[in-house]
């Protein structure tokens, strides 16, 4: 059923669209269905385990980066606490000097 602007619908004709809408929401699904083989070959990942294995790969290179990450904002931070110290330590040198 479409759904035009120009036409006026009865009662029965939007009760059985929404009716026809509730029947389809019980399967709905998004994307592009999968063929047989697509669906078995992801049967059979999960009972290996190698789709397993691919998300710990995963796991493990995001894990890299935000220790890289990590890392780096650590030495970011030890180079502006190295500075404030300077400017505190020339801040307090120049007023005793006053």
């Amino acid at each position: 059923m479409t759904y035009s602007a120009n036409h006026n619908y009865t009662k029965q004709e939007v009760d059985a669209w929404v009716e026809q809408l509730h029947e389809l929401e019980s399967s709905a699904m998004a994307g592009r269905i999968m063929t047989d083989e697509e669906y078995n070959a992801r049967i059979q990942s999960v009972i290996d385990g190698s789709c397993f294995q691919k998300y710990l790969n995963k796991i493990l290179q995001q894990k890299e980066e935000t220790l890289k990450k990590l890392a780096d904002l650590s030495e970011a931070e030890q180079m502006l606490r190295k500075k404030i110290a300077e400017i505190q330590g020339h801040k307090i040198n120049h007023d005793s000097e006053k």
